[in-house]
């Protein structure tokens, strides 16, 4: 049969677009191939961005993001379509001639757009066949098959329960769908699921996955080629906020290394791959395993040869001195690390796993390997307050590191979106549910206390990158930085130590706007004062390192 795999549009402030790449996909086509079907993969996102008015669920945030900022640390400058229009994605449906098409859900903010892929299928050819997978559908699929668009679910992993599925249909043996978990359809009007109770045991017998059916000079990082590599599956941590276990189940399976070394050879040989993001959950899960593959790639590639990350982040209880040496002779540059929170509570509260050997620690020897270093906070957790998100950027702004500020978002199906149901937190609307939208608020916290947060974070950010590039001075008192500024200010440097010298002194953050004449002006957006005079209180005699190691 012919199948089309679609990775729909995304409508949203911003994208990172190397994170894009549906590797998903490209392992659900090698597997049908296997199994003798024809596919290609639709990836709609490919495309550049399009600005789009906001949806007036999120019109609220209008008052948080000033589109026209053009001041270093500003946040998002629009709201944006990207990727295919839907009258070009209506086209590539037509052209495709497939008979079945499977439609990825991922995130629970970005549904929407699934379905109306499905939509714009079911209008053009109600006959069609749509199947839908991802982490949404596995965190909510009786609301996905409720819809008129969605013949079939797939939870869990697809590539076995996708290619059987299709096989069933092929052969008109539908009552054998039964036979198989994981799999949700409609039956005489009513919905019908086979409990998802299995998880794919050996991983090495999973083709590879079919990056040809990519525009590979698409995902560039550095400008060389890359590629997502997928090394482990499962997470027995079971993190609050996190599905992971929803769609990859609690039990961690591992590929093992040589398998993984062929697939990057592969990469490097037929499609000129030389950077590669690792996007596991859990890496470095089995630090021998781990270390075992950074040795295989420097024996296959040489020393920093390659190109490597784990954007996804690697929780840094499960690295030592030893792995993290290995992990830059390998070829990382820069290690993103989920550090969470400063407060030990909030890390026991969201179930977070206990590190071996403590962050001080790690920074250390990263500092002296030469590895860059970005660490993932979260800000908004139910049941964190003003002041403990504040000494998690405090505790960072005097490590050499760069901040990497995440905002809680509820995801179904997750103890805290329950926790977050219950006490009455959540926002109508799922296309609500997103970091960018500041979807929580609390009694310790308001949206305009998380935006004031995420904009110091950026502000902190980009104070230690001009420590970085020696325009100020490395270890400098925050109290002092004003004098520093002034200092810029007088030899010519205007804007951005401007609006840092302002914060200073108002305690207020500015935007830098453009007027039609192409005359810049300064304007005060809306601040949190609770948080600034907090912050300042609790900082006023501590140091601002830069964020390079190398």
């Amino acid at each position: 049969m012919k199948i089309l795999l679609i990775q729909p549009p995304s409508q949203d402030f911003y994208r990172t677009s190397i994170r894009t790449q549906p590797i998903g996909l490209a392992y659900l086509a090698a597997s049908l191939q296997a199994h003798g079907h024809e596919v290609n993969i639709l990836d709609c996102q490919t495309e550049k961005k399009k600005s789009i008015p906001i949806p007036s669920e999120l019109s609220y945030l209008k008052d948080f993001y000033p589109f026209h900022d053009r001041s270093p640390f500003k946040l998002y400058t629009g709201y944006y379509h990207f990727g295919l229009s839907w009258e070009k994605i209506g086209k590539r449906i037509g052209d495709s001639k497939a008979d079945i098409f499977g439609i990825s859900s991922s995130f629970t903010p970005y549904h929407g757009e699934a379905l109306e892929v499905a939509r714009i299928i079911k209008e053009w050819d109600g006959k069609k066949i749509v199947v839908m997978g991802g982490s949404h559908v596995s965190c909510d699929p009786q609301g996905v098959l409720e819809s008129p668009f969605v013949d079939y679910v797939i939870l869990g992993e697809g590539e076995y329960r996708l290619s059987f599925l299709i096989d069933c249909l092929g052969n008109g043996k539908q009552d054998e769908i039964d036979l198989i978990d994981g799999i949700g359809y409609k039956r005489n009007g009513n919905i019908y699921f086979n409990p998802l109770r299995s998880f794919i045991p050996s991983l090495d017998l999973i083709p590879h996955p079919g990056r040809d059916l990519l525009d590979l000079d698409r995902y560039q990082i550095n400008k060389k080629r890359s590629t997502m590599i997928i090394t482990s599956r499962g997470c027995p941590h079971g993190c609050a906020y996190c599905s992971t276990h929803l769609v990859m189940g609690s039990f961690f399976r591992a590929r093992t290394p040589e398998d993984i070394l062929r697939e990057m050879m592969e990469c490097r040989e037929r499609y000129g791959i030389e950077a590669f993001d690792i996007e596991d959950d859990n890496f470095t899960f089995d630090q021998e395993r781990a270390k075992r593959l950074m040795r295989l790639i420097i024996e296959a590639f040489g020393e920093c040869k390659i190109e490597l990350s784990a954007m996804n982040g690697i929780s840094f209880a499960s690295l030592d001195g030893e792995l993290l040496s290995l992990m830059k002779r390998a070829g990382f540059n820069t290690v993103n690390l989920s550090f969470v929170s400063a407060e030990l509570s909030t890390k026991k509260r969201m179930k977070r796993p206990q590190p071996v050997t403590d962050f001080d620690r790690i920074l250390e020897e990263a500092e002296r390997i030469g590895l860059n270093v970005v660490a993932y906070a979260i800000l908004g957790i139910p049941g964190q307050t003003i002041e403990e998100m504040i000494d998690t950027l405090a505790y960072l702004m005097g490590k050499r590191v760069l901040i990497g500020p995440s905002i809680y978002y509820p995801t179904p199906g997750t103890s805290l979106f329950k926790k977050c149901e219950k006490e009455g937190n959540l926002l109508p609307h799922p296309t609500q549910w997103r970091s960018s939208a500041f979807p929580v608020e609390t009694k310790e916290f308001d949206r305009l206390d998380l935006a004031t947060l995420f904009r110091l974070a950026r502000a902190i950010n980009f104070i230690k990158g001009k420590i970085d590039q020696g325009e100020l001075e490395e270890g400098t008192i925050w109290k002092n930085l004003s004098q520093a500024l002034k200092d810029n200010v007088n030899t010519g440097n205007h804007a951005w130590a401007n609006l840092l010298l302002m914060l200073f002194e108002e305690r207020s953050f500015f935007s830098l706007r453009k007027n039609r004449g192409g005359e810049f002006s300064i304007q005060k957006e809306a601040t949190s004062k609770k948080v600034l005079d907090c912050f300042f209180e609790k900082t006023l005699g501590k140091p601002v390192l830069g964020s390079r190691n190398d």
